[in-house]
């Protein structure tokens, strides 16, 4: 003879984890700190452009573009990235509303990509 137990009924938010939980919310201090990503990478670009010797206005070899522009960028995607990446992930681990971050990274590593490189694309083709 075996004895059951009863299993108690479910909370109502037993679906959210912890770990989700945390994800979402540092998918969303990625969010909160794009602007500050933006401001840094284009402060860090000009500076690496005036350590070479040139000044935004002058026309600039693709060389002296890359070296500039390539660590800026880098700066600028890395928490649209991570709101994307995090978000995603807090939606896997039952945060519905991971996506709502996910998609801001998404979009604004988008724009942000587009508006960097369309020029420089457009001078050399």
């Amino acid at each position: 003879m075996t004895s059951r137990s009863r299993v108690p009924a479910a909370a109502p938010d037993s679906g959210r984890s912890l770990p989700g939980r945390r994800l979402l919310r540092w998918a969303w201090i990625a969010v909160a700190a794009i602007p500050v990503a933006f401001m840094a990478g284009m402060v860090i670009g000009e500076g690496l452009l005036a350590l070479q010797g040139y000044d935004s206005g002058d026309p600039l070899p693709p060389g002296v573009i890359v070296s500039a522009a390539g660590p800026a960028l880098l700066l600028i995607l890395a928490p649209e990235l991570a709101a994307a990446v995090l978000g995603f992930r807090a939606r896997g681990r039952g945060e519905a509303s991971g996506i709502i971050p996910a998609v801001i990274g998404i979009v604004a590593a988008a724009f942000t990509l587009i508006t960097n490189t369309l020029p420089l694309l457009l001078r050399l083709g």
